[in-house]
């Protein structure tokens, strides 16, 4: 088998549903035209392509600012052996789309994929008359509609879906909320090199270099406090203890893999995440959590996990960093 070259050719990357879909919009916003996309009906057969080398890298979705979680995706990305390397946020805009001369007062059923579905329950309050049907993709649904040739029915989808097929819109956002979107996960293979030689990827002007001969991946320890629950404050905690970890390890945000921070419950001002990606930690995955409510814990702290590639060199070690209040909680570093 001749290797791909994946500098002269496109990036295959697996998503779930039709052309026109939103898996496949958000790709476009993430990759432009250095990604190929490569189309499957679940989320299973689209890890199972990315398993067997059919594909590159997969984008899934796993989280909707309205719907919550999407299970299925992840699941199947919990199911597998996985490394994320990037991830992008597609604002999300329903359409009613019938055929040419459908009205809602004639529609009768509407078909979408599940978690669209649940986006858009003020929409099924106030039209008592439809009823919701689950199907497989918000795109594939456009499509099955305007073949099934049914005035009665309609579909829940983009409108660039519906253009794709001949359906026409019927009624425009009719998500419960305008500023709903859904988060996306490109991930692949944690193994993608048969040998131990350096595997160095471009993912939109960042490389992700998770597999390099002799830099084992590490994890590294730090905490911080803030003196009162204000954005301004944990911005600035934030960026102060990313920075030291930094510092006392040699590292810098292009080593990194992966970070997971949490917050005592005292702290509900913002994210650490938003913190970290105004601190320049842009292309590195993120994940936020809250740490549990134990009687006499040390308020208002913010503590970080991160995953890296460690530096070069045997004499390297890890530093682990403890700022402020928190210096109390490891007297020993």
């Amino acid at each position: 088998m001749i290797a791909r070259d994946l500098h002269l050719l496109p990036l295959r990357v697996g998503v779930q549903g039709e052309p026109h879909c939103f898996s496949h919009a958000a790709l476009r916003a993430l990759r432009g035209d250095s990604a190929q996309a490569e189309h499957f009906t679940d989320f299973d057969d689209v890890l199972a392509a990315l398993e067997r080398g059919a594909i590159d890298r997969a984008l899934l979705p796993v989280y909707n600012s309205l719907a919550g979680p999407v299970g299925p995706s992840l699941r199947a990305i919990a199911a597998a052996d996985l490394r994320v390397e990037a991830e992008t946020e597609l604002p999300i805009r329903l359409c009613v789309l019938g055929l040419p001369g459908s009205t809602l007062s004639t529609v009768k059923s509407l078909s979408s994929h599940p978690v669209a579905l649940r986006q858009c329950a003020r929409f099924f309050t106030y039209h008592p008359w439809i009823v919701p049907h689950a199907e497989y993709d918000t795109a594939g649904a456009a499509r099955l509609v305007a073949e099934a040739g049914d005035p009665t029915a309609a579909a829940l989808a983009s409108r660039e879906a519906g253009a794709s097929c001949g359906l026409v819109v019927l009624a425009e956002d009719v998500q419960d909320r305008t500023d709903n979107v859904t988060r996306f996960w490109l991930v692949g293979r944690r193994r993608l090199v048969q040998d131990d030689s350096a595997a160095a990827f471009a993912l939109d002007g960042h490389l992700a270099t998770h597999v390099r001969a002799g830099r084992p991946i590490v994890a590294i320890r730090g905490a911080t406090t803030i003196d009162r629950d204000d954005r301004d404050a944990l911005h600035e905690a934030t960026a102060e203890l990313l920075a030291a970890i930094g510092r006392a390890n040699g590292i810098t945000p292009a080593d990194a893999i992966s970070a997971i921070f949490t917050a005592t419950p005292d702290i509900a001002s913002d994210f650490p995440a938003v913190a970290a990606r105004a601190a320049g930690w842009e292309k590195v995955p993120l994940l936020c959590t809250r740490e549990m409510a134990v009687a006499g814990a040390l308020p208002r702290c913010l503590r970080v996990l991160l995953h890296v590639n460690a530096p070069e060199g045997i004499s390297w070690k890890v530093k682990h960093v403890y700022l402020r209040n928190a210096a109390g909680l490891r007297p020993d570093v």
